[in-house]
């Protein structure tokens, strides 16, 4: 290690990394030295910002009244089973007012199903003990039949023995508090129940078991460590300390353990939120057709009239795993119908809104020119050319195409299988999408950008020895990577959380 620290950078540059929580900027390399920053009130920012997130939780708890007990539906009205679960420190006493059975509700009988009854109809109430329940606090559950009668009687009466109704996601977030589940794993909770597709599913089961949790709980744990091994240089700074010299190496290798991460984002978007996908085209090119193959059942309207799709048709479906919101489309065309125009309208704005178009060719037109020159015009991003109608022309020889092109024949079905390894391609790299084992979701997605937008700038000042500059930079991305778990979280970012959770969740 060399005898001497480098020259100080510029008060700007200092400015740039503490402030801007961004890249370092190089400015006019001939500054003059800037004065060396009290290292003592350096190494105290950190416990006071810990010491303020840590009393804003707290408020936010005082807030949210996580101290009392709280009851609300935890399954949707109308089904055959109602399912009413209280939680608080008098869980158990709220229960054994409301519920009664040939057996007590009580330690004793905990987690199993007893049979009794909540007014007039009989029901089932099962008590879980804290900390090992789901909220980590006392929790009883009654299961009462269905009805909205039966269960609104229910729920009336738990209020009435002194309960309050719980906000949406607010067991999730007691769970959370009472460190049954971090930050990420609540998010799966909702994942769970939102999850269109097998796959989706399957990786939302994977982040509430702690996959995730566990490579961003790893990858805060090695950033902790290198801070400090930065910092030791500014408790030190007259020693002549040595420093491993894989320190730069662990960054570089914790970036791409990030970054690799972070490139889970997209496939993580079409998981939780579906990919749109709209069919285009010009009249009669056999979008209907195509939709209804696509949904396995008679969803629009197929004549021979051109024209006959006027407006927007939407559904559901998966195709290859991949939850998808499907919008059939009228056809693009110049028409003196002015509602028919109108549709046409809309199909345009749909078009530039998808995510994916699937644009239908008649292979056995005579209008190719006219038709390949309408889809150039319009503003697809991410386009699959759809040559339909081919049972009737197979030998016809067709165009090659500046985007991906299948050949199908909606009517008979042949080609569909192409289709959508075609379409799994563009949205997930794959043609037959494996489950991968993290997802990120949006929220992860910015805050890992920001941490990886730091380290390569901190590995780089780390090399200079100027350990001042690469302690913020790996502590402020070490926080962006606590904020995922909640480790390092502000109150209204939880707010922002759990006000997406139903009521009961």
């Amino acid at each position: 290690m060399p005898s001497g620290r480098k020259a100080a950078v510029s008060g700007d540059r200092n400015r740039a990394f503490r402030h801007g929580g961004r890249a370092l900027t190089d400015r006019d390399s001939e500054a003059a030295p800037a004065p060396r920053p009290d290292t003592s009130a350096f190494l105290c920012r950190p416990f006071r910002r810990a010491a303020l997130i840590l009393a804003l939780l707290m408020l936010y708890c005082l807030h949210m009244n996580t101290f009392d007990n709280i009851a609300a539906p935890a399954t949707g009205i109308g089904g055959a089973v109602s399912i009413i679960r209280i939680s608080g420190p008098d869980a158990l006493a709220i229960g054994r007012r409301v519920w009664r059975g040939r057996r007590e509700l009580g330690p004793e009988s905990r987690r199993e199903l007893l049979l009794g009854r909540v007014g007039i109809d009989s029901a089932l109430a099962v008590f879980m003990p804290g900390p090992a329940s789901y909220t980590g606090d006392d929790v009883v559950e009654l299961h009462c039949h269905g009805g909205q009668s039966a269960a609104d009687q229910a729920l009336r009466s738990v209020f009435a023995a002194g309960c309050r109704l719980a906000e949406p996601g607010e067991f999730t977030f007691r769970a959370f508090v009472n460190g049954k589940l971090d930050l990420a794993q609540a998010e799966a909770v909702n994942d769970v129940i939102s999850a269109g597709s097998d796959l989706a599913l399957r990786i939302a089961e994977k982040q509430l078991d702690g996959v995730l949790s566990r490579r961003l709980e790893a990858a805060y744990d090695e950033l902790n460590a290198l801070r400090a091994e930065c910092e030791s240089h500014l408790d030190f700074p007259d020693e002549e300390l040595a420093w491993e010299p894989d320190v730069p190496a662990r960054l570089e290798a914790l970036t791409a353990q990030l970054r690799e991460l972070y490139d889970t984002r997209d496939i993580g978007g079409a998981l939780r939120d579906g990919v749109s996908v709209v069919l285009a085209g010009r009249p009669n090119a056999g979008k209907s057709s195509l939709l209804n193959r696509l949904l396995g059942y008679e969803r629009a309207i197929v004549t021979p009239i051109p024209g006959t799709t006027r407006d927007t048709v939407e559904a559901q479906t998966v195709i290859c795993n991949l939850p998808v919101r499907i919008t059939d489309t009228a056809g693009l065309r110049e028409s003196a119908d002015p509602i028919e125009q109108m549709g046409v309208e809309r199909s345009r704005k749909s078009i530039a809104a998808a995510s994916v178009t699937f644009w239908l060719l008649d292979a056995s037109g005579g209008e190719l020119e006219a038709e390949l020159a309408e889809m150039e015009r319009a503003d697809a991003v991410n386009r699959i050319a759809v040559w339909n109608k081919i049972d009737l022309v197979p030998e016809r020889a067709l165009p090659e195409l500046p985007c991906p092109a299948v050949r199908i024949s909606a009517r008979t079905g042949a080609g569909l299988d192409e289709l959508r390894e075609a379409f799994a391609v563009m949205v997930a790299k794959s043609p037959r999408p494996a489950v991968p084992e993290v997802a990120v979701n949006a929220r992860a997605a910015r805050l890992l950008a920001e941490a990886l937008e730091l380290l390569p700038e901190a590995t780089a000042r780390f090399r200079e020895e100027e350990y001042e500059l690469a302690a913020i930079g790996i502590r402020t991305a070490m926080n962006r990577v606590g904020e995922i778990t909640g480790k390092t979280v502000e109150p209204d970012i939880l707010d922002n959380i759990f006000s997406r959770f139903c009521i009961g969740k």
